[in-house]
């Protein structure tokens, strides 16, 4: 296989496995009770930023498609999940920080979260649905 075809099935792969992971989670957070995988996203890049970052940094950030990403802040500053604060020397400018909230509920949408990365991609592995990407890093 050319070296094109074997990084095109790698990526294509990667994104097989994701998009499993992603699903199998997402389901599972809603039979739990909690918010999409978006939030924890958000709320995961907030916790690694203790000084906060300003929204259009943080939408720059995240790993998930945010089409709605205004409104989601909105919603989880409605909820306690982070603060929106004036940014330093602009007054029309915010600043956005998780709470002792946030993070709670984080911890908590991470025992489902890194339960499904972990049984995903063993499953990927031990099925060799990963082996293109072996050949890339070889």
């Amino acid at each position: 296989m050319d070296e094109f075809k074997t990084r095109e099935a790698a990526w294509i792969a990667l994104n097989r496995v994701r998009t499993q992971i992603f699903h199998d989670t997402e389901r599972a957070l809603a039979a739990a009770g909690l918010p999409k995988l978006n939030w924890y996203d958000v709320l995961w890049e907030l916790d690694q930023n203790p000084d906060g970052l300003r929204p259009f940094q943080l939408e720059q950030q995240l790993l998930f498609d945010q089409s709605s990403f205004s409104r989601q802040v909105a919603r989880m500053a409605e909820q306690g999940l982070l603060s929106r604060e004036s940014a330093n020397g602009d007054g029309r400018g915010k600043v956005l920080r998780i709470t002792e909230k946030g993070r709670a509920l984080r911890a908590q949408m991470w025992v489902i979260y890194r339960a499904h990365i972990d049984n995903g991609m063993s499953t990927a592995v031990a099925s060799g649905d990963l082996a293109p990407v072996g050949q890339v890093l070889d």
